[in-house]
């Protein structure tokens, strides 16, 4: 049996993917736990950022999911996340090694294996597009642009 090719299967699956990670990080942060939570759990970590850098982090993280899940301004959100989490890598998750390690009676290092597929995800969507199954769709079409 041949497989079909469905390049834009394939990008609604990333899309979706990332967008609900990041959806749901967002989420958590702003109605599950709330922001001093997640500012003492980065202090505890030896990381400490302004509660207004918390805040923009966290709606950044919804919005940014909420673009990704239905593909409206998906481009847009997939560049900015991946910012987001180049900037956690570099200045947080790098100094931890590369691997996530959980060592019965060792504090977890958390490494930056999981941003690297998250990066890698958000920029393919944010410079191939988010694929024929999204938002920006008809607004394209309507606009005069051929359809990917």
């Amino acid at each position: 049996m041949q497989w079909k090719r469905d390049e834009a299967l394939g990008l609604l699956i990333l899309r979706v993917g990332a967008g609900l990670v990041f959806f749901l990080h967002g989420w958590q942060k702003l109605f599950g736990h709330d922001i001093s939570f997640v500012k003492e759990m980065l202090t505890m970590a030896g990381w400490s950022l302004p509660d207004a850098l918390l805040w923009c982090v966290a709606v950044v993280e919804l919005i940014g999911g909420l673009a990704l899940l239905s593909g409206f301004l998906a481009r847009t959100a997939g560049l900015l996340l991946a910012f987001e989490m180049l900037v956690a890598v570099i200045l947080f998750h790098a100094r931890q090694g590369f691997f996530i390690v959980a060592v019965p009676n060792v504090p977890l290092a958390f490494g930056f294996e999981y941003h690297v597929i998250l990066i890698a995800s958000l920029l393919c969507v944010g410079l191939g597009g988010p694929g024929r199954w999204a938002a920006d769709e008809p607004i394209g079409r309507w606009r005069g642009r051929p359809r990917p």
